[in-house]
C-alpha cells in the first residue's frame, strides 16, 4: 500500500504567523506610549534628548519575545518590518525610516540569537536586545547626520544598550516564563533555564508589565491625540476664547520665512516655510493676565515652552500644515523646540 502524499512543511507554521503578527502590531500601536515615556525622561533630567533611550528597549521587547517565542531564525526580521509599517501607518513623526530601524533592530535581533539554538538564553537574550536598542541610535545619526560628537553618540548608544538589555532582553525573557507557566504559549521545546525562573524575575515582570499597561491606559485615555483628526490645534489655557485652530481660518495672516533646523539628530538646511506665525493664532484668543508661557503640545504628549514674550517679537516663529497635520517652525530656535504634530497650545503662567 503506498502512502499518501507529503504534507507540505512551511518554515513559518500559521501559528508562528498569527503570533508575529499580533506581537508587530501591538509594538507599533504602542510605539508612540514608549516615545512619550522617553519624553517624560527627558523633561524629568532637564534636556530635550539622550536620557529617553533608557526606554529605547521597550521598541525591541516585541522582536526578541517573537524570535524566543517562535523559536526560529526570521522571526524578529518579520516583525521588525511589520512593527516599522504599523508604526508609521500609525502617524510616526518619522515617517518612512521607522520601517529601515524596525527593520535591522529585527535583523540585528536574528543575528545575535542565530547561534542561540530555538530556545536561547536569558543571556543570549539580554545580548539580542541590548545591541538591537543600541542600533537604532546609529542608524538615525546615518540618517540626520548633524555634527554631534562622537563622544554623545557613544553615550546614547551605551544608555540604548543597557534598556535594550534590560527592558527588551530580561522582561522579554520574564514575560516568556511568565505566559509559559500560564499556559498561554504552547512551546514545543521550554528555554534554556525554564521552570526554575526566579521568582524576582517574575515578580518583577508582573510588577513592570502593570505599570506600562496602567501608564498606557491613561496615555491613551488622557494625552494622546489622535493624528487622524486632521490639520487642528487646540488654543487654550490663560485665554478669553478657546478655539480651534484650522490653517484656512488665517490665510490672510501666513507669511514665508527661511529657517535652518539644528538639532541633536537631525539637520535640515535654510529652507522656505509658509505659516501662521503663532503671535497671530495668540491674539484671535486674546492672551489674559498674568500669562507668561506658551506650550506647545504634539499628540503624543511631546511638548517645548515658549516665554510669551519673545513669541510676540517673533513673527518667524510659525505653523505650518505638514501633510494632514501642524508642526511648530520654530526659526532660531534648536531642533528640540521644533514639534511635530502639534495637537495644543497653551497659555500658562509659569512652566
Amino acid at each position: 500500500m503506498s502512502a499518501g502524499p507529503k504534507r507540505r512543511a512551511y518554515y513559518f507554521s500559521t501559528r508562528d504567523l498569527v503570533l508575529i503578527a499580533v506581537v508587530s502590531a501591538a509594538g507599533g500601536v504602542l510605539s508612540t506610549y514608549v516615545g512619550y515615556l522617553g519624553n517624560l525622561m527627558n523633561k524629568a533630567v532637564g534636556v530635550p534628548f539622550g536620557a529617553g533611550q533608557w526606554m529605547a528597549g521597550l521598541h525591541v521587547f516585541w522582536f526578541v519575545f517573537a524570535r524566543a517565542a517562535v523559536g526560529r531564525t526570521g522571526a524578529a526580521t518579520l516583525a521588525g518590518v511589520l512593527k516599522g509599517l504599523v508604526e508609521m501607518f500609525a502617524g510616526s513623526t518619522h515617517g518612512l525610516p521607522i520601517v529601515l530601524v524596525s527593520l535591522v533592530e529585527g535583523l540585528l535581533v536574528d543575528a545575535v540569537l542565530l547561534p542561540a539554538g530555538k530556545r536561547p538564553s536569558l543571556g543570549s537574550m539580554c545580548l539580542a536586545g541590548g545591541v538591537s536598542s543600541a542600533s537604532n541610535v546609529l542608524v538615525f545619526q546615518a540618517l540626520y547626520f548633524s555634527g554631534v560628537s562622537v563622544g554623545y553618540v557613544g553615550l546614547m548608544t551605551a544608555f540604548a544598550f543597557v534598556s535594550g538589555a534590560i527592558l527588551g532582553g530580561y522582561f522579554a525573557r520574564g514575560v516568556l516564563d511568565v505566559v509559559s507557566s500560564a499556559r498561554v504559549l504552547n512551546l514545543d521545546e521550554e528555554p534554556e533555564g525554564a521552570g526554575r525562573a526566579p521568582s524576582f524575575r517574575v515578580i518583577s515582570t508582573l510588577v513592570l508589565a502593570v505599570l506600562l499597561a496602567g501608564g498606557a491606559v491613561f496615555y491613551y485615555t488622557q494625552v494622546f491625540e489622535p493624528f487622524w483628526t486632521g490639520p487642528t490645534c487646540r488654543v487654550e489655557g490663560m485665554v478669553e476664547r478657546s478655539y480651534e485652530y484650522r490653517p484656512i481660518d488665517f490665510e490672510d495672516d501666513s507669511v514665508t520665512v527661511t529657517a535652518e533646523l539644528q538639532g541633536a539628530v537631525t539637520y535640515v538646511p535654510p529652507t522656505d516655510y509658509t505659516g501662521v506665525p503663532v503671535a497671530s493664532i495668540l491674539e484671535r484668543a486674546h492672551v489674559q493676565e498674568p500669562a507668561e508661557k506658551v506650550r506647545i503640545v504634539a499628540s503624543d504628549g511631546y511638548y517645548a515652552i515658549f516665554d510669551l514674550d519673545d513669541l510676540a517679537d517673533r513673527p518667524e516663529v510659525i505653523l505650518v500644515q505638514d501633510e494632514d497635520t501642524l508642526r511648530l517652525v520654530a526659526a532660531g530656535y534648536e531642533g528640540a523646540y521644533w514639534v511635530r504634530m502639534v495637537s495644543r497650545i497653551v497659555v500658562c503662567a509659569d512652566d
